[in-house]
């Protein structure tokens, strides 16, 4: 942790300022769950067939290529008005009349229910997160420490997605879910020290700080833990079940984020709030 609340500010405004940029400049790459397309996976026994199929759609879908330990697959995207094209030129590539003859499975989202999907999503989040807000300010009854636990879960999500901007992690239902989450794992974080803090104004502000931080980095380097381990199984051998990577993959950039938010940015506005009421031991 840091010492001076003021570097530890710096640092936060930073991250947010750069994560913010990102997102402006960039853009998170949206699933088809949003945006509406086709996704078609196919498994294959030649791996050399992804570079020619790659060619072959060139212009019309995006197409990548997963290893497991069950063998190769390939997934192919487009949007949703180029499905049908797509389709006659995959039964040309692999010569079959019906693509049903190959090993493969399809998932097709129209444009009026992803976007759907996009405004049912947002709005979930903008409550959760309104609800949130409301039941801290009415647990501490204080507009400043509730403040600061609002501000570190708001601090969490943008740093969050702007890791998935960076990292090019596709913003679709399963990571909005992922997002809701985090919420939820981001306040009960800042509720453990802003309680174990203001409730013990006696003690040193650093040893108060440092008991809740024995206990939140527990149950963080824990829940990272896991969803780490989920993330290697799913690459290695279920690579297919990409929802499942991403909600790892942002789970574990999100509990990461927290760490920042809540034992750099909560404690930085704490120590400073403490001051300015002359309450620092």
């Amino acid at each position: 942790m840091i010492k001076d609340y003021r570097l530890g500010l710096a640092i936060v405004f930073i991250l947010i300022l750069a994560s913010i940029s990102l997102l402006v400049f960039k853009g998170i790459p949206k699933s088809i769950d949003i945006t509406g397309g086709a996704e078609i996976t196919i498994k294959v026994k030649d791996p050399n067939i992804f570079y020619n199929l790659r060619s072959y759609l060139s212009g019309l879908a995006e197409v990548k290529e997963l290893k497991s330990s069950s063998g190769y697959y390939i997934v192919v995207r487009c949007s949703y008005d180029k499905v049908e094209i797509v389709k006659k030129k995959l039964k040309e590539f692999f010569k079959v009349e019906s693509l049903s003859s190959l090993n493969y499975s399809e998932k097709t989202v129209g444009p009026i229910l992803s976007s759907r999907f996009f405004e049912e999503g947002f709005k979930a989040l903008a409550f959760a997160f309104i609800f949130m807000s409301l039941v801290v300010y009415f647990y501490f009854r204080d507009p400043y420490p509730s403040g600061a636990i609002i501000l570190s879960a708001l601090t969490d999500i943008i740093l969050t997605l702007g890791a998935m901007s960076l990292f090019n992690i596709e913003l679709s239902t399963a990571t909005i879910a992922a997002l809701l989450m985090i919420i939820g794992y981001s306040v009960d974080s800042d509720i453990l020290l802003t309680t174990k803090v203001l409730r013990r104004l006696s003690v040193k502000f650093d040893e108060s700080v440092k008991e809740a931080f024995e206990t939140g980095i527990t149950m963080t380097l824990t829940t990272i833990a896991a969803m780490v381990t989920l993330l290697i199984v799913v690459k290695l051998f279920i690579p297919i079940a990409d929802i499942l990577a991403n909600i790892a993959e942002v789970l574990v950039i999100a509990l990461v984020a927290d760490i920042i938010s809540t034992w750099i940015l909560n404690v930085s506005l704490l120590k400073l709030y403490l001051k300015k009421i002359k309450k620092v031991i």
